[in-house]
């Protein structure tokens, strides 16, 4: 019979594994949150106009999530090493660039595919909201938003330890990897999507101290998440 960790443990296995080590971490969030946005500033100043300009804006959109995907790569193994008591440094989020990164982009890439459709419908209401401001477009994507939200944890929950067997199997095809998250998830998604919600507090307050909190939030809940692939696999084994 499989005895997984609670999520409380599994928080208290994460703030001992960052005693020490927020400096490092909260400063990789810092240093890929300001990298992502500013590759994002481009596709946003693009004309969305149906239709080149919208396939124009979410062909830049994709190669950027591809791109990001490598930094995802990094952050895993930054929290991965800490959960294994490996040393860490703020230049693990780089580390992505010089371990393969054709395949931590591959493995973002069905994932990151999956979800446009979510992202596509929602902003072509808001985009004919924009043009016309006929109300009703609004409530249209936020409508199918609403509609689509389950289908977006769905896909995000299932891939969420890829880039972690990435790094644990680096012989593994990016195919492989997105395969074994399926097999390690199946029976645990509502464990993870539990402890998911379980932070949402933590990420308001965050939110409301200016964004400051959000420092320590999500190292916090990243280094909680690793700690959740390290216990599915030892019940794994």
């Amino acid at each position: 019979m499989n005895c997984f960790a609670t999520r409380a443990e599994l928080k208290s296995r994460a703030r001992q594994s960052l005693m020490g080590h927020y400096f490092s971490l909260s400063g990789a969030f810092l240093t890929i949150g300001l990298l992502q946005y500013l590759v994002s500033v481009p596709p946003s100043l693009m004309n969305v106009q149906p239709p080149f300009g919208m396939l124009l804006y979410y062909g830049a959109y994709f190669a950027l999530e591809l791109f990001y995907g490598i930094f995802q790569a990094g952050l895993a193994f930054l929290f991965l090493s800490n959960a294994c008591g490996q040393p860490v440094s703020m230049n693990g989020i780089f580390s992505g660039f010089w371990n393969n990164p054709g395949r931590a982009a591959m493995v973002r890439f069905f994932p990151a595919l999956l979800l446009l459709i979510p992202d596509i419908v929602p902003t072509i209401c808001l985009t004919q909201f924009a043009d016309g401001h006929d109300q009703k477009w609004l409530w249209y994507g936020l409508l199918i938003t609403l509609i689509l939200l389950p289908y977006t944890f769905f896909v995000e929950i299932l891939y969420s330890q890829a880039f972690y067997v990435m790094l644990d199997y680096p012989d593994m095809e990016a195919s492989e990897c997105l395969r074994y998250s399926r097999r390690l998830m199946k029976g645990n998604m509502l464990r993870f999507l539990w402890l998911r919600f379980s932070f949402l507090p933590l990420v308001i307050l965050g939110f409301l101290s200016c964004g400051i909190g959000l420092l320590f939030v999500y190292p916090y809940r990243e280094q909680t998440y690793a700690n959740f692939y390290l216990d599915l696999v030892a019940q794994q084994e």
